[in-house]
């Protein structure tokens, strides 16, 4: 936990490491998850709307959802400076792109693991981060963005949608209410639980874990010491999930569908809540099964449904995998990864 420089790199954690096996695993799945949907779109007729759509609106689409994830490297990064870290934004954003990079092919979101083992590297430019500080950090990030999306989508669900919203999504509304509320109760309650479980035993192990537990807290405490930069994350949170449900709806009208955009919106934010624990991959296939069921419930003009959410999925998926995959080979991340540690252990942050 100091500031000392690590030996070796991050690149030993054996859960991170991309076998060929782990891509095998994830083409089988998304071929199958393609092929289902097209099957379920009457086969040509979804090929058909796919090579009709407007190119200028799918160009409009990109542009959104790209500008949303740099605005998500820049959150990051106030984040890290309000825990006092001052870093570069196309490093942050580097680092960023690698860790969704990895999370997409691997469950269980593994690529934040891969950002706080990055941060916790040294560089020639910076002291290493301290494990506390990186995943403080990130959770702070899921915790404005739940926070986001329940202010969105219950503001627009409940003002606007709230005699045609059913039961279920209520309910997973309602968990994350709960969720969240639970979390500001923990932090609250935590300095004191922890003094308490000190005094249970003295064990060395016992107490590390305890400090790393105390660090942690205090990391997500700092915002109350940066009131502006808490306010500008929050605002920033709440444009990264609307261009979600902005990229549906240009979509949409790619394929010629004019839908109300708040309920566009919603659908997407929806789906966004329901993935956001990802039981695959990239939540291949929980998000496109989400995503149709929300969608069949709107009265939209008749269209491809199945089409529509290939091509939702094939902007903010498949071309985002690519993009990011090229900025971690790029940047020397994905060779590491894939042919072992670093053998120096420690990494430049000039050729990120």
């Amino acid at each position: 936990m100091d500031q000392q420089p690590v030996s070796p790199g991050p690149f030993q954690l054996p859960t991170l490491r991309l076998g060929l096996w782990r891509v095998v695993i994830l083409l089988g799945l998304s071929l199958l998850t393609v092929v289902f949907l097209i099957a379920l779109g009457g086969g040509r007729a979804a090929i058909t709307a796919l090579t009709e759509v407007n190119l200028t609106w799918i160009g409009v689409g990109l542009l959104v959802h790209y500008s949303g994830f740099a605005v998500r490297g820049l959150r990051w990064q106030q984040l890290l400076q309000a825990l006092g870290h001052r870093l570069g934004w196309r490093y942050v954003m580097t680092l960023l792109l690698s860790g969704w990079f990895v999370s997409a092919l691997l469950p269980a979101r593994a690529g934040d693991l891969l950002r706080i083992a990055l941060l916790r590297t040294p560089t020639p430019d910076r002291a290493a981060i301290p494990v506390a500080d990186g995943m403080g950090s990130i959770v702070m990030e899921r915790a404005l963005d739940m926070l986001a999306l329940v202010v969105l989508g219950a503001g627009i669900g409940f003002t606007l949608l709230r005699t045609q919203m059913p039961g279920w999504i209520v309910a997973a509304y309602g968990s994350a209410i709960v969720l969240l509320a639970l979390a500001v109760i923990a932090l609250v309650v935590a300095p004191v639980l922890l003094q308490w479980l000190r005094r249970l035993s003295l064990y060395p192990l016992w107490q590390k874990a305890l400090d790393l537990a105390a660090q942690l807290v205090q990391s997500l405490r700092a915002l109350r010491r940066a009131p502006f930069i808490a306010l500008l994350v929050f605002v920033e949170s709440l444009y990264i999930w609307l261009c979600d449900g902005v990229l549906m709806w240009t979509v949409l009208k790619a394929m010629g569908i004019t839908a109300p955009l708040h309920s566009i919106i919603f659908v997407a934010l929806t789906v966004d809540i329901f993935a956001a624990v990802p039981l695959t991959p990239g939540g291949i296939g929980q998000i496109e099964a989400v995503n149709m069921a929300l969608l069949s419930l709107l009265p939209l003009p008749t269209f491809n449904l199945s089409a529509a959410v290939l091509l939702n999925r094939a902007i903010s998926y498949w071309s985002f995998l690519l993009f990011s995959g090229v900025i971690t080979f790029v940047a020397g991340i994905g060779q590491m990864m894939i042919g072992g540690r670093n053998q120096e252990g420690t990494r430049d942050e000039s050729a990120l």
